[in-house]
């Protein structure tokens, strides 16, 4: 699903748009502007029918700088921004930094102290700013000093933050996140750019004024935003704030006091008004000077704009990292807090809640149609089984003709049946008939000539009649069959010899056999 960013970029004198169209192809570029802010008034200015008059003095009153509401005017007529979420910057001379150190670790706390920590700190009363902070990584601490948490506190005031939203809404542009310009930049510089592990990187407005970043290790440790000497020549002004800058980092953390950077990176509209900078800066402080390619590490793609109008790329370097700040995910500085927190979200995303609303719903009710559906035909399988159940009983048992619980009738049934195969009264042991048949089988030698006539068992006893060939025989047949363990005593109870039949004399024989 793709969707589309609009970073802001707002100085004094001029302001930068980029919008960008994040899809799964990547981040393309769609349109770029810069606009440098005249006196001019814009050709109108939109006013709500529902706002009250007091809500429309207010905004009046708050669109005081009639250039910015031009050039803004402007970015909303040549870009296409419908439905696109909305960043901006703001002025770094308007925020007021301070790096503290607070005895927590979690961001609520911080977030409940930070106004009173900062109040004997601030040029104006506390009660009338909006605050944020920047976490410094602990890895420029002494490990004893890691329980506590250093932060860089920035603050704005009220009266500031409420002016660009009016004049803004004034445009029908609602800003998700206001942050301080040039510190976008900063945190993208260390996400994408291949940088030194000690570095400075410098945002030159176009008013002589610049914002200093001091980042270690990938982090952002130091902001400061100055104006530069007046009268002096501007890269040596530059150069002398950079010192400063470094020698109070260097003051406030003692560990750091060896801290050099090894290489500064630049950016910024002013860059224009620096001629050969880089040469120079290198020369006064003995450290490389590059200039940012934000767009091409961040691998962003440019698509040609009729509307583009576009001097140098220093000129879209912060709103691009605005954007690409928003569309990352990456936590910024962001003054659209408390009373100045967005409250349109619902309406903004209210399409979006009813189609996963329905979707959700058109999920639920295809699951409870597939368990419906299973359920009556496991029922159905179940209703056949029954029926196979019943057929095979009444054809194994046909002299039942009630059917109650098959399983539990076809159980008894099969225990009568096993009873009426063991031996008749209580032996204390179940032999089955079969089982002694094989057993006088097994015992008698095949070489033996016999023939049984008669076989009888009863409770106690095993009564046999049959004919050998002689009386040799009818001992061998007694002597065998005592040899099982199942017979207790085998008898001779008679022997006789039998001339009748053919082939000559035949001994007839009983035994009694005692279980």
């Amino acid at each position: 699903m793709s969707r589309k960013v609009l970073g802001l970029d707002i100085r004094q004198e001029s302001v930068s748009a980029v919008l960008v169209k994040n899809s799964m192809k990547g981040n393309e570029i769609e349109g770029y502007m810069y606009v440098p802010i005249t006196e001019q008034m814009p050709s109108q200015i939109p006013v709500r029918e529902d706002a009250e008059e007091n809500e429309t003095d207010l905004a009046e009153e708050s669109a005081t700088d009639m250039g910015l509401m031009a050039a803004l005017e402007v970015v909303a007529e040549k870009l296409d921004i419908s439905g696109a979420v909305c960043v901006i910057s703001i002025p770094g001379d308007r925020i007021a930094y301070r790096n503290l150190t607070v005895p927590f670790k979690d961001s609520k706390k911080i977030r409940q102290i930070l106004p009173f920590e900062l109040e004997p700190a601030l040029p104006f009363p506390v009660e009338d700013t909006v605050t944020d902070f920047h976490t410094v990584s602990d890895l420029i601490r002494e490990p004893e000093s890691r329980n506590h948490t250093d932060i860089i506190a920035a603050a704005a005031e009220n009266t500031t933050i409420k002016s660009y939203i009016a004049t803004l809404e004034l445009l029908k542009i609602e800003p998700e996140t206001i942050t301080v310009s040039g510190y976008a930049a900063a945190l993208c510089l260390t996400r994408f750019s291949n940088i030194s592990e000690n570095c400075l990187f410098m945002d030159i407005d176009d008013e002589d004024k610049c914002s200093m970043f001091i980042i270690i290790s990938g982090q952002i440790c130091l902001i400061r935003s100055f104006r530069l000497s007046p009268g002096a020549e501007k890269t040596e002004s530059l150069c002398t704030e950079t010192e400063r800058t470094l020698a109070g980092f260097e003051e406030f953390f003692s560990p750091a006091s060896n801290f050099q950077p090894d290489e500064i990176h630049v950016t910024g509209y002013g860059l224009e008004n620096f001629s050969g900078f880089e040469a120079e800066a290198e020369r006064i402080l003995g450290i490389p000077v590059k200039r940012v390619k934000l767009q091409r590490d961040a691998g962003a793609v440019i698509r040609p704009h009729p509307t583009t109008v576009l001097k140098t790329p220093e000129q879209i370097d912060n709103a691009f990292a605005l954007a690409l700040c928003e569309i990352e995910g990456m936590s910024v500085l962001n003054f659209r807090r408390g009373h100045f927190a967005p409250r349109r979200q619902w309406a903004e995303h209210k399409s979006s809640f009813i189609k996963t609303g329905i979707l959700a719903l058109l999920a639920a009710v295809s699951i409870f149609s597939m368990l419906m559906i299973e359920s009556y035909s496991m029922e159905k399988k179940l209703a056949n089984l029954d029926i196979q159940i019943n057929d095979i009983f009444k054809s194994t048992f046909p002299e039942i003709t009630k059917i109650v619980a098959p399983l539990h009738q076809m159980q008894v049934a099969m225990q009568d049946i096993k009873k009426t195969a063991f031996l008749p009264g209580e032996t204390g042991k179940h032999i089955l008939t079969v089982d002694l048949l094989n057993e006088i089988s097994k015992r008698v030698a095949e070489k033996i000539d016999v023939e049984f006539t008669r076989f009888v068992v009863s409770a106690d006893n095993i009564q046999i009649a049959g004919e050998t060939d002689t009386y040799n025989s009818v001992d061998d047949i007694k002597n065998q069959l005592a040899q099982s363990e199942l017979f207790k005593e085998v008898t001779i109870t008679s022997t006789s010899a039998n001339a009748e039949k053919e082939g000559g004399n035949r001994v007839r024989f009983k035994l009694r056999i005692d279980m």
